[in-house]
């Protein structure tokens, strides 16, 4: 039996590669089909309005393929790709434009962490938090992403007042809870199985054992508390009685957590 040669055996499998390449292609294919009917549905019931994002469904769908990925392909390249894939078909469905304040627009780390995670979408430089906020009040299906620890809490509306509250975070992929970018918009809020509630006061709650991180921003204190809280839950009501003045700003799915 004359046996193989390796350069024939490295010829059958980029043949398969190429199939495989063919399959997928034809995968991407129909997922963006499927994609064009919910943008149809969503211009029907009228959701599409106030942003085509779905921040709580993303990151539940990226949670089920990180598990059921295992060892076969690592997290952060599975989230890069899927990444690609979720931002043409959120550009699709509407056009977005990214608000950065010029702090976040001029720290390169940032901005690769940005591009990486919204690919190709359309980037405004503004000079400072409030006017990257105001710009996204001008245009509510946009979105503003700012440093965490940045001075965006001046003159931020309670979450009840209808205005852009934070919605999802960078990275997404962290050994941290404290975010380093927020992510500003007004997508309805919904809970993805595993989130976290952003609250603002004016001074540190005492006795935060059960907050996830603790940051400053400006002259305010910022608290992530696990769970998805509503501003008339109890906690909140607590909160808000022992501390006057503080206010949800958001609610976000939390980092997902990979073993290394």
């Amino acid at each position: 039996m004359t046996a193989l040669s390796p350069d024939s055996t490295l010829d059958a499998i980029r043949r398969e590669i190429d199939l495989i390449d063919d399959q997928i292609l034809d995968l991407l294919g129909r997922r963006f089909a499927a994609t064009n009917r919910v943008r149809a549905t969503k211009a029907k019931d009228g959701s599409i309005a106030s942003s085509p994002l779905r921040p709580a469904r993303e990151a539940a769908m990226l949670r089920r393929l990180i598990a059921q990925g295992g060892d076969t392909v690592a997290p952060d390249v599975l989230v890069r790709l899927w990444r690609v894939i979720l931002s043409a078909s959120t550009q699709a469905q509407a056009p977005i434009t990214l608000h950065l304040d010029a702090a976040a627009a001029g720290d390169l780390e940032a901005r690769l962490m940005i591009g990486e995670h919204f690919c190709a979408m359309e980037v405004a430089r503004h000079d400072g938090p409030q006017q990257a906020l105001e710009a996204l009040r001008a245009r509510r299906g946009d979105l503003a992403i700012l440093a965490t620890r940045s001075d965006w809490t001046v003159g931020f509306a309670p979450d009840e007042d209808g205005g852009p509250k934070v919605i999802g975070i960078l990275p997404v992929i962290s050994r941290s809870n404290e975010p380093r970018l927020l992510v500003f918009g007004y997508a309805e809020p919904q809970e993805s199985g595993d989130d976290e509630t952003l609250l603002i006061s004016k001074e540190p709650p005492a006795g935060h054992a059960w907050a996830s991180w603790q940051s400053t921003a400006g002259s305010r204190t910022l608290t992530g508390v696990p769970g998805f809280h509503r501003p008339d839950s109890p906690l909140i009501r607590e909160l808000s009685s022992r501390l006057p003045g503080t206010c949800v700003a958001g609610r976000y799915p939390r980092p997902i957590k990979v073993s290394s």
